[in-house]
C-alpha cells in the first residue's frame, strides 16, 4: 500500500503482538493500570487488661533488644518473648486477626479531615472515630470472620493498648512516605563506589 512501512520480522519471530497493540491504541484501547496497594495484618486483642500486659511487654521487648549483647545471647528479650507468646495463647479466642488494604491517597485525606475539628484554632483528632472510619473502608478479611461494621463500632470502646497496635497499621499503610526513588539511587550509589574500589 501507498504511504506504508512494511518490516519483516527477523526467523522465527512474529510482529503479531506489537500490530495487535497498536491496532488496539488506535482504537482508543489503553492498558488498565492497576495499583497494588499494601496489606498488613493486626490483631485486636478484645480482652483489654491482657491486650495492656502485651503492650507493656511488647515496650519491654524492644527495650531489652535494643540494649547491647555480648556472648551467650539477650536472657532478657528470650524471657519476655516467652512471656508475650503464653499470653497470646491465652488471648487466642479473644483475638481477631485483621487484614487491612492501605486507602488511595484522596479517600485517606477526606477520612483525616471528616474527622478534624478546630477548637480554640486548634485542630484536633480523635484516633478512634478515624480508627472506625479506615477499618469500615480498608478491612479485607477477618479471621474470625467479623461483621466490619462491628469492627468499627467497638473502636470507641477500646483502651489505648488494644486500639493502638490498629492506629499504627492504619497509620503506617496510609501516611508513611514511602520513595522507591531515593532507595534506587542509593542503591546504584553504593554499587558504583563498591566497583570502583
Amino acid at each position: 500500500r501507498a504511504g506504508t512501512l512494511t518490516f519483516l520480522a527477523p526467523h522465527g519471530h512474529s510482529f503479531a503482538p506489537i500490530r495487535k497493540a497498536i491496532r488496539n491504541l488506535q482504537k482508543g484501547i489503553i492498558m488498565a493500570l492497576e495499583v497494588k496497594r499494601k496489606r498488613v495484618d493486626v490483631d485486636l486483642i478484645l480482652d483489654q487488661e491482657k491486650a495492656e500486659k502485651v503492650a507493656v511487654l511488647g515496650a519491654d521487648l524492644e527495650r531489652a533488644m535494643a540494649q547491647h549483647v555480648t556472648e551467650g545471647g539477650n536472657a532478657a528479650a528470650k524471657r519476655i518473648a516467652e512471656q508475650i507468646d503464653k499470653l497470646r495463647d491465652e488471648v487466642k479466642d479473644d483475638t481477631v486477626r485483621i487484614t487491612l488494604e492501605a486507602l488511595p491517597l484522596s479517600q485517606w485525606r477526606q477520612g483525616l479531615e471528616s474527622n478534624t475539628v478546630t477548637e480554640n484554632g486548634i485542630p484536633k483528632q480523635r484516633i478512634e472515630d478515624i480508627c472506625a472510619d479506615a477499618v469500615r473502608l480498608m478491612v479485607r478479611k477477618t479471621v474470625p470472620e467479623t461483621p466490619v461494621d462491628d469492627l468499627a463500632n467497638v473502636m470507641t470502646e477500646l483502651s489505648d493498648g488494644q486500639i493502638s497496635p490498629i492506629w499504627y497499621a492504619i497509620r503506617d499503610l496510609n501516611a508513611k512516605l514511602i520513595d522507591p526513588k531515593d532507595a534506587l539511587e542509593s542503591a546504584s550509589r553504593i554499587i558504583r563506589r563498591q566497583s570502583a574500589s
